[in-house]
């Protein structure tokens, strides 16, 4: 496992050529400002980008009037769910709906135990998400509004505050940040099992073709 950076990180993504993030930095005058950078993984290096060039990748060429409608565009998760019905999703529940031209069809606040859902990832036209405060993960359903289902609970130790979810490959990915474990759930039996465990807090898995990344306490690494 590769330490490549250490940063108070507010969004990542990947992009072809590696990946983008967000962070919070001081400025020179002691005032927190958010920052833009881009990691090659071919070339190995880091560099700091416009913030124009982190709103083309995360929204599209066309996205910046939506990012502008937006306000905060940078804490958002940003998903494709359908070829015209997108989600903006925040970590306080409210998830915004809007088709490819950038008009919100509606805006929803997703919760469950009056706790919020968080970190969405499409699956057809629902989204699995993430409950910390429950210990659970849901499935709601965006045409009828409604939870469908869920896995885990206050009560049981499937989940310990799970605070991200990634799908590939047909398996739910879960980070736990109080069991250090990421998880796997199958999407065809729903059967839970362990992926990875480590020493500290887990809260973000990403990947591409040939790399896996988390989030720890003490930075971003590779796995």
């Amino acid at each position: 496992m590769q330490k490549l950076f250490n940063a108070d990180i507010l969004d990542i993504f990947i992009v072809p050529t590696g990946f983008i993030y967000a962070c919070k930095e001081n400025s020179k005058s002691g005032e927190d400002i958010v920052s833009f950078f881009e990691y090659s993984t071919e070339k190995d290096e880091f560099k700091r980008i416009p913030v124009n060039k982190y709103i083309s990748e995360k929204y599209g060429e066309s996205g910046f009037a939506f990012a502008k409608q937006l306000g905060d565009f940078v804490t958002c998760n940003i998903h494709t769910v359908t070829d015209d019905t997108n989600i903006a999703a925040y970590d306080n529940g409210t998830v915004i709906v809007f088709d490819n031209e950038g008009i919100i069809s509606k805006t929803l606040k997703v919760t469950y135990k009056n706790h919020p859902a968080v970190s969405p990832e499409p699956n057809g036209r629902d989204l699995w998400m993430a409950v910390p405060e429950a210990n659970a993960i849901i499935n709601y359903s965006l045409k009828y509004g409604r939870i469908e289902f869920r896995i885990g609970s206050a009560k049981e130790k499937t989940f310990s505050h799970p605070t991200g979810i990634s799908i590939y490959d047909n398996y739910l990915y879960v980070c736990n940040a109080s069991s250090f474990k990421i998880r796997t759930v199958g999407l065809e039996s729903y059967s839970v099992k362990d992926y990875r465990i480590f020493n500290e807090p887990v809260y973000k898995y990403i990947r591409t073709e040939k790399s896996e990344y988390v989030m720890l306490d003490s930075g971003f690494y590779e796995l």
